[in-house]
């Protein structure tokens, strides 16, 4: 069972970081505003959809994972650098989390019609800080795996 988790947690990044690069690759080298609405205007919300089932399903199997792996009968558990890196991970899940319903919200709201600038701000704030977070969030994955 807990390959299976295992192997359903690591397609899951795979297709969250996967997705995550490619819009951003669209954001960055489509310079024709006009294509690019009309891009993100029929990507965008099945995009957000499906990312929300593939974050809902990285939630369950690393909570699943957390437990098996008995990091929730660690007594001082930031005392060892394994449950340290695996609370920093953690911490981090959440800001991306709380960062990801933010920019689905304001997305989804301005989807069709041209961003307030407070809005802009927001999409693009948060989408900046899911990428950066995808990357630091699975460098810290590799090296817990690595240390359990």
């Amino acid at each position: 069972m807990y390959q299976f988790v295992l192997y359903l947690h690591l397609v899951s990044a795979a297709t969250w970081i996967g997705g995550a690069v490619l819009l951003f690759i669209f954001g960055i080298t489509i310079r024709d505003k006009e294509a690019q609405r009309v891009i993100y205007y029929h990507i965008g919300p099945v995009y957000g959809y499906f990312e929300s089932v593939v974050l809902a399903v990285l939630l369950i199997t690393g909570s699943y994972m957390y437990y098996v792996n008995g990091f929730h009968d660690m007594p001082n558990k930031f005392s060892h650098e394994l449950g340290y890196w695996m609370h920093v991970k953690i911490i981090l899940v959440f800001i991306i989390s709380i960062a990801t319903i933010i920019h689905m919200k304001v997305s989804l709201k301005a989807n069709g019609r041209e961003k307030t600038t407070k809005e802009k701000i927001l999409a693009r704030s948060t989408s900046m800080l899911i990428f950066i977070l995808n990357f630091v969030i699975l460098y810290l994955a590799l090296n817990i795996r690595n240390l359990l």
